[in-house]
């Protein structure tokens, strides 16, 4: 007799064992989907091990109830999936059936068309620069390694990465290509298809669950060998890695931000190690963290120092809006972009206007009495939006606009600041014959919309304004001049990486320009012009932003000096979030025996953010050195079960803690 250890899709955490029929013992393997008998209902389940009779007490066998049947229509995992399932379990402090959920989800093996056969590959068009053949030839020199490809932007790091992938396929191994957003699958896709032909698919969730059910049954069946997305990508069932690239390494949504709040990296990192493969994180803009880990010399540092073709990098200026106010120019355009605008134009070239805020006026108060227009579920300032809506982007909340004081009941709503709305129609108001456009979270809902404007803007547009989404990898020749505006509000989040993020913001938007022949140019408005993070990406020199970053880092005990955990608690009854957060804290102190120097926990206190959705925030923000984590990971899994009128969640290696 065997029995199976069966994880119940149910929220437990833990294993249950269930006894193997012995007629048709073999179909019973690790990795099979079944039907259980559980508590008075049956479950699925799927089998992560087996056991012989020999190791199980008799007294026990007599208990256990029987496996009753194998779900055929589920695909039989293969072990390094069942192995990360249990990783992620435990790593991530969640049950083993939401990594399941997280990992696998509800895929269904599709019977697909008979394959169109692999593709001869292309070579590239152009002669390599010496430091992409000296990028290539150390990665595939020293497998088994995580590398962190620094490039300047437009300086071929996606040719470094189509060569290794071309290489680990002439080896029978697969390429796994990670990106920040469902945005940019469409032109990586495209770039990968014209050189390795139908070996490609794509994961992501803008696909119809059809879509995504066809993608997944081609990369389990082995049809393909490359496989294209973003985040959730990491987890595509590929048997047999040979590298794994995560391209535009320092994006804030390679970390999941709802539970499992997993970190892309992290489970990179596990995968290259289950595979013995190579990881590549590629950036012009590195983490802090990453960049510190190669600067120990943890991961290995390759460097693209020049654009392809030797383009110059574009000049970068800067407009002090301080100065601006005193010669009475209130548009939110300054004189300076304007002049350039005319002449990008006239020139038959394109703009890209970066604005990193929604709608049109993201402050409104009343002018009378002072009462400001505040959303009632996080008390953050409304944003007054053209289509006659007050919205609350955070609580994802809309409210009808009204002209009358709910305070004072005066009419004197004065609606300020800088949104892109307003922004879009200084800009039509200005330019009237150009051809403008607008990408934004509410322009482009959706990946295809997205990509429509883009492809429109590429074709007809003059001047395309958008959120930092035009920011991200987009290579549009014609574009010879980029406005940034508002910068200081992405500067000014209390968080301690908004210098890190301002300075990759400009960096990347900046990288926009001047891509091809023609000289590119960069204006940056902002009312903090001489901020370290502002002054340094002028010169496009991440490596001096670095150094100066890196102090204050040490300084504060921040990453990479420290590892982080963010214990959040949230809850409409603001004494009970109160009284856990106190309590957790005091049960943390006394688990935890290393602290001080080795291990600091901040006091339980409100959260930046106090409230989100109608509930109140507490938090406690734990810095420890890398290697004491684990036994924090321990303690941290005897604290006590929340009350149900208030959530905990914990955060490891958090990207943010608003």
């Amino acid at each position: 007799m065997k029995k199976a250890n069966v994880l119940i899709f149910r929220g437990v955490n833990k294993s249950y064992s269930y006894t193997i029929p012995a007629k048709n013992v073999d179909i019973y393997q690790p990795g099979t989907h079944v039907e259980v008998p559980f508590g008075n209902s049956v479950a699925a389940g799927l089998i992560i091990s087996i056991e012989d009779k020999k190791t199980i007490p008799r007294f026990l066998i007599s208990k256990m109830k029987s496996v009753k049947s194998v779900l055929t229509k589920l695909p039989k995992l293969n072990p390094d999936l069942i192995e990360l399932i249990n990783w992620f379990s435990d790593h991530y402090h969640t049950t083993p059936f939401k990594a399941y959920q997280t990992i696998v989800g509800n895929r269904k093996l599709r019977t697909l068309e008979e394959s169109p056969g692999k593709t001869a590959t292309k070579q590239p068009v152009y002669e390599l620069t010496e430091d992409q053949k000296k990028a290539i030839e150390t990665i595939l020199a020293k497998k088994k390694t995580t590398f962190l490809l620094h490039g300047v932007t437009a300086s071929g790091k996606t040719e470094v990465y189509m060569q290794v992938a071309q290489k680990m396929l002439a080896e029978n191994k697969q390429a796994l290509i990670l990106l920040p957003e469902i945005a940019l699958t469409p032109q990586y896709t495209r770039i990968f298809k014209e050189r390795f032909g139908h070996d490609v698919a794509v994961l992501h969730s803008g696909l119809t669950p059809k879509e995504r059910e066809i993608e997944w049954s081609k990369i389990y069946l082995e049809r393909v060998n490359i496989v294209i997305g973003p985040r959730s990508a990491v987890f595509a069932p590929l048997k047999n890695i040979g590298v794994i690239i995560i391209d535009e390494e320092h994006e804030s949504s390679y970390k999941q931000e709802n539970n499992p709040r997993y970190l892309t990296h992290s489970v990179a990192e596990y995968r290259r190690k289950q595979h013995n493969s190579i990881l590549i994180f590629g950036s012009a803009t590195p983490c802090i963290e990453t960049y510190g880990y190669a600067d120990s010399n943890k991961i290995e540092l390759l460097k693209l120092k020049k654009r392809v073709h030797n383009q110059p990098m574009p000049p970068v200026e800067i407009v002090d809006m301080r100065q601006e106010l005193i010669s009475q120019n209130n548009s939110p355009i300054s004189r300076k972009l304007k002049e350039s605008i005319e002449a990008c134009l006239s020139k038959k070239g394109k703009a890209m206007i970066l604005i990193n805020r929604r709608g049109y006026a993201p402050y409104i108060v009343c002018q009378k009495c002072g009462e400001i227009y505040t959303c009632p579920q996080c008390n953050l300032s409304f944003t007054y939006h053209k289509d006659k809506k007050f919205r609350c982007h955070r609580c994802q909340i809309t409210a009808d606009i009204t002209h009358t004081c709910r305070k004072c009941n005066k009419n004197m709503l004065s609606f300020s600041g800088l949104g892109i709305q307003k922004a879009e129609i200084e800009l039509i108001r200005m330019f009237p014959d150009a051809n403008i456009l607008r990408l934004d979270r509410d322009t482009a809902k959706t990946a295809g919309k997205l990509e429509e404007i883009l492809t429109k803007f590429q074709k007809e547009g003059d001047i395309l304004i958008g959120t930092q989404l035009i920011a991200k990898g987009h290579h549009i020749e014609e574009v010879t001049l980029v406005g940034v505006l508002g910068i200081d509000t992405t500067l000014n989040i209390p968080d301690f990486r908004s210098p890190e993020r301002t300075f990759q913001l400009l960096t990347q938007v900046a990288g926009r320009s001047g891509r091809s022949h023609k000289q590119g140019l960069v204006i940056v408005q902002t009312y903090e012009p001489d901020h370290y993070a502002i002054q340094h990406a002028t010169t496009h020199n991440f490596e001096s932003f670095y150094a100066e970053e890196i102090e204050y880092r040490k300084a504060l005990w921040y990453p990479p000096f420290s590892s982080l955990i963010n214990i959040i608690f949230s809850s409409k009854n603001e004494d009970a979030v109160k009284k856990l957060a106190t309590k957790t804290h005091t049960t943390i102190l006394k688990a935890i025996t290393k602290p001080g120097t080795e291990v600091q926990i901040s006091p339980a206190k409100p959260a930046p953010i106090e409230k989100i959705k109608d509930h109140f925030r507490w938090n406690i923000l734990i810095k420890s050195k890398h290697e004491h984590i684990s036994d924090i990971k321990i303690a941290l899994k005897k604290l006590p079960e929340p009350p149900s009128n208030v959530r905990l969640i914990i955060d490891f290696d958090p990207r943010s803690i608003l």
